[in-house]
């Protein structure tokens, strides 16, 4: 782990005239809770009454105010040292703003493109993905090196698809029930939905404990199911523009629905346990993000309000939206959304305003007109898209919307990252053919810290024969170009670029050992 970076402020006035190790804790505290990390480490080098009162206090009070959402962490983020622990954050933050990460394939090729879903389960510990017709769930270990990020492990394939549906019944959405026993809801895209359980064993099938009542004809197909933050409840949307509402603690009753007229949903959101909005539905429709009350008689379908994209006459589609996850130090109250305009947008739910307050695009692909499908919270100010080409996945400094750099995520070309999911150190991913991780906690630097041998793309000893992406971009509205080299072992490593530059300027990924 890399320690605090210099202070460039000095700390010498606070350890003249009073001494520190005799001041009340509660004086004590209003001294330390706007230090940052650097001049706690600074004051720490004190004497040993001082380190241990920072200990104590002043790192406590910076972890309470510096936030990230780790998902994946062995131990449990409580149960470090807190000095430890905020060291580990540090080293996310200054990776991510140098451009250190890891790239690593999880699992092998998948034999045929499809439309991939994921879903990170932190309670399980598994990373559990859509794949076609199959459930793909890979566990994650406890690091062997004792603390720090999870490793992922060999995967293992359910099939659920029947064969006479073929592609109707490929999987469309994971949604995690939280009951405390693991179950998943799974639907399909013929409308199936079913509540099934993975067994532990080698030889043991998934279990189906629930049948889910919910229309199904060819006009109803799902796009997409989403769960709220107890898993009480799912809501789905198909492809005529009817939404569904789904009980899951009570699968035999019939499911409320509404309807967006002439609109097909595009992306969704479902919240019933927000700290400051009643139960909402979010719908990315053709325009905008339409927010729907739900009351106990039902959902609204007349939207609350409606959350624009671009100024009007201009308009386009949100294909994905996102809460931040609520042990992180982003406001819940910001909304993240991707759209087919290649940019990510921030909208603050408390302000009346249908506009966003931040927009952040890659300037690269958005002069190739490449859409975002997919975004992100990671780190504790940033956030990730992933783009419609090239599995490319953007990164932006919400402090500073300049500094963001994108990679092209490993063995990605010409696919969409249909899905991600961030957390504190990493983001997860699927494309058209293949899942990944790119991570920046350092991970990497451990060998089989990331990703077991068993579970990787490519085996370490076929590893680094060539840097396999774009290797050129003609200027303003160009088209990317690919290097000739692009075989076995495009799992193992990444390339990036940085938004600055005018012309594009690759910079490599470290190798995971």
């Amino acid at each position: 782990m890399t320690g605090a970076p210099p202070s460039h402020k000095s700390v010498a006035p606070l350890v003249t005239g009073h001494r520190l190790d005799t001041l009340p804790d509660d004086v004590l505290i209003i001294i330390l809770r706007d230090l940052e990390l650097a001049e706690l480490v600074s004051l720490r080098r004190v004497n040993r009454v001082i380190l241990n009162r920072i200990d104590h206090l002043g790192i406590p009070l910076y972890l309470a105010a510096h936030r990230l959402s780790h998902l994946t962490l062995s131990p449990l983020p409580t149960q470090w040292l807190p000095y430890n622990l905020a060291k580990h954050n540090h080293q996310i933050s200054s990776r991510l703003t140098s451009r250190q990460w890891h790239a690593l394939q999880i699992g092998k090729t998948w034999s045929q493109s499809v439309r991939p879903t994921l879903y990170l389960d932190a309670e399980q510990s598994r990373l559990v993905l859509g794949v076609g017709g199959d459930v793909v769930i890979h566990p994650l270990y406890r690091p062997h090196h004792g603390m720090g990020g999870k490793v992922v492990g060999q995967g293992r394939g359910y099939p659920i698809r029947s064969a006479e549906a073929g592609s109707m019944s490929d999987v469309v959405s994971i949604v995690d029930l939280k009951d405390g026993q693991g179950s998943l809801a799974i639907a399909q895209v013929d409308g199936t939905i079913r509540r099934f359980s993975f067994p532990d064993g080698p030889n043991s099938p998934p279990k189906v404990t629930a049948h889910y009542p919910h229309s199904i004809t060819r006009s109803t197909r799902v796009r997409k199911v989403v769960g709220s933050e107890k898993g009480e409840m799912v809501m789905s949307t198909s492809w005529d523009g009817q939404v569904s509402f789904l009980h899951t603690r009570s699968p035999w009753v019939q499911p409320t629905t509404m309807n967006v007229e002439g609109k097909v949903a595009w992306s969704s959101l479902l919240t019933t346990s927000h700290p400051s909005l009643p139960p909402t539905a979010m719908l990315g429709t053709t325009t905008a993000v339409s927010c729907h009350d739900i009351l106990p008689s039902g959902p609204v379908e007349t939207p609350a309000r409606l959350l624009r994209g671009p100024d009007l006459p201009h308009t386009t589609s949100p294909y994905d939206i996102q809460l931040p996850p609520p042990s992180s130090s982003h406001n819940p109250n910001i909304l993240l959304s991707a759209w087919y305009d290649s940019h990510l947008r921030l909208h603050d739910l408390r302000s009346p305003s249908a506009s966003p307050i931040m927009t952040f695009q890659d300037p690269f692909t958005w002069a190739d007109s490449s859409a975002f499908y997919s975004c992100c919270f990671t780190g504790e100010n940033w956030l990730a898209g992933g783009g419609a080409r090239h599995g490319t996945v953007a990164f932006f400094d919400i402090r500073n919307s300049t500094r963001g750099w994108s990679c092209f995520s490993p063995g990605g070309k010409g696919s969409p990252v249909y899905s991600l999911q961030g957390e504190g150190g990493k983001v997860w991913g699927v494309t058209e053919k293949r899942a990944f991780v790119l991570a920046y906690d350092g991970s990497g630097d451990i060998h089989e810290g990331l990703v077991a041998n068993e579970a990787r793309a490519v085996p370490q000893s076929q590893r680094d024969r060539g840097r396999h992406a774009p290797n050129g971009y003609r200027g303003r509205g160009g088209k990317w170009n690919w290097t000739v080299r692009y075989d076995a072992d495009e799992g193992n490593k990444a390339v990036g670029y940085e938004h600055t530059h005018r012309e594009i300027k690759l910079f490599d990924s470290l190798v995971a050992r």
